[in-house]
């Protein structure tokens, strides 16, 4: 079974139906914890005794839910959110920060490409959900790193999430009961030569009913060891990994610790963490 990272369950969630599905608030229910990765990034910037982070660059940000907890947290903060799909963008401006009053004038969204887009320096720049996966070529992959530690401030870090294990790899089909819905995450196999892989998230509902391919994904599958090598090659002086645990269950437990050896489990998932410079630099 793959292992996705998904947040944790906060009370009753409405009754979903295909007439009323929000294919956002569903992902966001299921799969994305922002508030944890927020408190990742803090809490790493305070273990490293880096300055305090308080400028985001959130990329691939969708609905900018990161950005606009990120800026309600700390009125000194501000982010930037980039993406090429103006749909999440109107989303995340009507339901994330315009519930955030005044801190809204903090979070700077663009429709904007990654690998071109010019931002202020940033503290810290995100790249979560394995969107970054869309780069299927080495040298794309190594032109985005080295863009991105080209805008962060000498103390910043790069911070990306990362899957893998032999279940990465493999066809499946993963049901999980969420509030109201099941998620299903749904992938072909990977293609041994390329490692593309294709990767779609349905949600099911109480009435027989099914969102079908909510959102879809053409990725290429990378490993943790050739993202850290192309991420020194960007420049990056320092890059850690985090490694998620596993309860009594053998199921992540959402408690990430710096490592240098792990066991390629069947399904794993890490942060990587790349430092634009080594401490004392």
């Amino acid at each position: 079974m793959a292992r996705t990272r998904r947040k944790k369950k906060r009370g009753k969630a409405p009754k979903w139906t295909l007439a009323n599905a929000d294919r956002y608030a569903l992902y966001e229910e299921s799969v994305y914890d922002p508030e944890a990765d927020l408190d990742f990034i803090l809490r790493v910037f305070r273990e490293e005794g880096r300055p305090e982070p308080l400028v985001l660059r959130e990329d691939f940000a969708g609905t900018c839910k990161l950005a606009a907890m990120w800026a309600a947290s700390d009125p000194r903060r501000s982010a930037v959110c980039l993406d090429l799909d103006p749909e999440p963008l109107a989303y995340g401006r009507e339901r994330h920060l315009a519930a955030i009053g005044e801190a809204a004038a903090r979070v700077e969204q663009r429709r904007a490409d990654v690998l071109t887009a010019r931002t202020p320096p940033a503290d810290v720049v995100t790249a979560f959900n394995f969107s970054y996966w869309c780069f299927k070529e080495r040298a794309t992959m190594l032109r985005y790193f080295r863009r991105v530690r080209s805008v962060l401030a000498d103390h910043g870090a790069f911070i990306l999430d990362i899957q893998g294990g032999p279940d990465a790899q493999i066809a499946c089909e993963e049901e999980r009961e969420e509030d109201g819905f099941w998620y299903v995450w749904d992938t072909d196999a990977m293609d041994a030569i390329t490692g593309e892989i294709r990767c779609r998230i349905h949600f099911d509902f109480e009435d027989g009913t099914r969102l079908a391919n909510a959102f879809e994904y053409d990725w290429r599958v990378w490993h943790l060891t050739e993202l850290r090598d192309i991420l020194h090659d960007a420049g990056f002086e320092q890059v850690d990994v985090y490694w998620e645990g596993v309860d009594e269950d053998g199921e992540g437990d959402g408690n990430f610790q710096k490592t240098a050896s792990a066991e390629n489990e069947d399904a794993w998932i890490a942060y990587l963490v790349a430092w634009k410079t080594a401490p004392g630099s």
